[in-house]
């Protein structure tokens, strides 16, 4: 599976001027937020591109994942450079680490912790009840993180809870419906499938999936005949 297939957020393959001006141009009020919680043009250019790309995304990405457009963008909007090295030493540096928790504090969003972790397993557990799409599961935990501002963690680690609270939301369906038939109830269950000594070698479930026949008064009288003997 692919993120494109869901809601998750992800940078788009190209982006024209207006867009980059749209989504990555810091606002006056950003843009003094950046100059205080910053000393030089190096971590001002990352600690801009982690608040606008957090604004796009809904998680934090390193400056090597975002497109070189935007960095370029930003650097400009600022007036930094942007030079790869000062990036990489920036991605590496306690500053970034410091400037996460600002920057949530700014955007009063929290980070994907333990509460967040909770969160996201009773909403996928709830949607698998209704849902068997991975995809759809996914995607109600994406908007439940969002709606009670939680950044967003991995994809993978998205899919793979999906997946997990799916198994075990229809495994203890299956549990339920077993123990609510009791020894009779799968009993009957199980003689639907036998053959047995019918003349014409199907089983009763074979008659019993059969679709409805035309809605004529001959094939109306063979589905009364039908429920009434089955």
């Amino acid at each position: 599976m692919q993120s494109s297939d869901t809601a998750y957020p992800r940078f788009k393959s190209r982006l024209s001027p207006v867009e980059l001006e749209r989504f990555y141009t810091l606002t006056d009020a950003e843009r003094i937020f950046c100059e205080a919680a910053t000393r030089s043009d190096t971590t001002r250019l990352g600690f801009a591109l982690l608040l606008k790309t957090y604004q796009r995304l809904g998680n934090f990405v390193t400056s090597f994942q975002v497109r070189g457009s935007i960095v370029e963008h930003t650097a400009a909007v600022i007036g930094a450079s942007c030079e790869q090295d000062y990036l990489r030493s920036f991605d590496a540096s306690q500053a970034r680490r410091t400037h996460l928790s600002v920057i949530r504090q700014f955007l009063s969003v929290k980070a994907f912790s333990e509460p967040g972790k909770l969160l996201l397993q009773q909403a996928l557990a709830d949607a698998a009840l209704t849902k068997d799409d991975v995809i759809d599961i996914v995607n109600i935990g994406i908007e439940t993180l969002v709606r009670h501002s939680y950044e967003l963690p991995a994809f993978d680690t998205l899919v793979r809870e999906a997946r997990a609270q799916r198994t075990a939301t229809t495994q203890a369906m299956y549990a339920r419906i077993e123990a609510a038939l009791g020894e009779s109830g799968r009993a009957f269950l199980d003689a639907l499938y036998v053959v047995g000594d019918n003349p014409r070698h199907v089983s009763t479930w074979n008659d019993i999936k059969q679709d409805a026949a035309l809605p004529t008064i001959d094939g109306m009288r063979d589905l009364v005949w039908h429920v009434a003997t089955n």
